[in-house]
């Protein structure tokens, strides 16, 4: 019966990973109007409009080193729904750098290629998007 009760706990330690592996999905992400070569391309994958209004670091981010014009790079996240935020981190501050009038000052860009007003974020279900294909690509451009 010990040994019974051991299959189980080990074949159920098996069989968890192996059951959530497909929902995992690939997004191989384009980014394009890069300034420059310098820092990094910081991507934030929000689940929640808090999460994306705050500008703290979400479960699912990424950076990638910055080359001039585009980086493309591969990622992998579970599939749902996400509105994906991305700057320029050119100072390599870990933060997006914003002028007086709260107004971005490095390049950013959002999931839909949607921006909101001067200063202001988009709104959430405007950069939302479906993330459910094996494989799936993304194409954001930066904008200052």
């Amino acid at each position: 019966m010990k040994y019974i009760k051991l299959l189980v706990i080990i074949l159920l330690f098996l069989y968890v990973p192996a059951a959530f592996a497909d929902e995992n999905v690939t997004i191989t992400m384009e980014v394009n109007n890069i300034p420059s070569s310098k820092g990094n391309i910081i991507i934030y994958f929000c689940q929640t409009e808090e999460e994306f209004l705050s500008e703290k670091q979400t479960q699912y981010s990424f950076f990638f080193p910055a080359k001039n014009d585009q980086v493309t790079a591969k990622v992998i996240i579970p599939k749902g729904s996400y509105a994906i935020h991305l700057y320029h981190d050119e100072n390599d501050n870990k933060k997006i750098d914003k002028n007086s009038a709260n107004h971005p000052t490095e390049n950013y860009g959002f999931s839909n290629n949607f921006f909101g007003s001067y200063g202001k974020l988009p709104a959430f279900k405007n950069v939302q998007i479906n993330i459910d294909k094996d494989e799936q690509f993304v194409k954001i451009n930066l904008r200052s």
